[in-house]
């Protein structure tokens, strides 16, 4: 007998018709399950203007990277908080996900490394995620960035037209803070007390693809590296405020 598809799930179309997932990524359609439910799972997340998946275990670095592939047009909420597997994420190059305003990757007991380059975000959490060891993350719209209780954080490089304050207070690990946010005065930016900050000679903005390759497995296809280092090298000639904590 000819092998026969099986039921659809109701709720991908609910979905569809709803534009917003907010189920465990391994309740999406799976082309190991039948050939054209590849299409099918596309269809669901291209619809999606909010995907929340959280505190889970199962979810991975894989569905990450495959929502910002496809990058859905309307989506303008990404919540994947409390998703103790997941290592890192990165949103690059600056145009996937052209709506998204809203990105929360709180409690994330592994996540170690993140990039952002986003036109359109205005709203980042990195909050309680106690091994990330290094944030780049540029966002010209962004507005707020919590890294609150983020104990492990040694490398954080900022680039923001519309940031005015940034809490580092329980950042404990910091030792390299780069801030290109011309709205963000000293006053407003809170340091660790245990550490005291030193302003270092100014420096212009670090190749993005280099402190991938030297300091992570993961690497960038060379050419979305190029475009990352270009867009930086093209933010205002102004020099960012470089601190090396000691």
């Amino acid at each position: 007998a000819e092998p026969t598809e099986p039921a659809h799930d109701p709720g991908w179309e609910r979905a569809v018709e709803s534009g917003r997932w907010d189920r465990p990524a391994e309740a999406l359609p799976d082309a190991s399950q039948w050939p054209t439910w590849g299409a099918l799972r596309e269809r669901v997340l291209t619809a999606s203007k909010e995907v929340v998946i959280t505190y889970t275990a199962s979810l991975r670095d894989a569905f990450p990277a495959e929502l910002v592939k496809l990058s859905p047009p309307e989506l303008s909420k990404l919540e994947l908080r409390g998703s103790s597997n997941l290592n890192r994420f990165v949103l690059s190059p600056v145009t996937s996900c052209p709506k998204l305003v809203h990105l929360d990757l709180s409690s994330c007991q592994m996540l170690n490394f993140v990039l952002l380059q986003s036109a359109s975000l205005e709203t980042v959490s990195l909050a309680r995620s106690p091994v990330l060891t290094k944030a780049l993350v540029q966002c010209k719209n962004m507005r707020s960035l919590k890294v609150e209780g983020c104990e492990g954080l040694q490398t954080l490089m900022v680039w923001s037209d519309q940031l005015k304050e940034l809490d580092l207070s329980t950042c404990s690990s910091l030792t390299e803070v780069k801030l290109y946010c011309p709205e963000l005065y000293d006053d407003n930016v809170k340091m660790p007390k245990v550490k005291k900050a030193t302003e270092a000679p100014p420096q212009k903005y670090g190749p993005i693809h280099e402190m991938l390759e030297q300091n992570y497995d993961y690497k960038l296809k060379a050419e979305e590296a190029a475009k990352a280092t270009r867009m930086l090298a093209s933010t205002s000639g102004s020099i960012p405020r470089t601190f090396y904590l000691c």
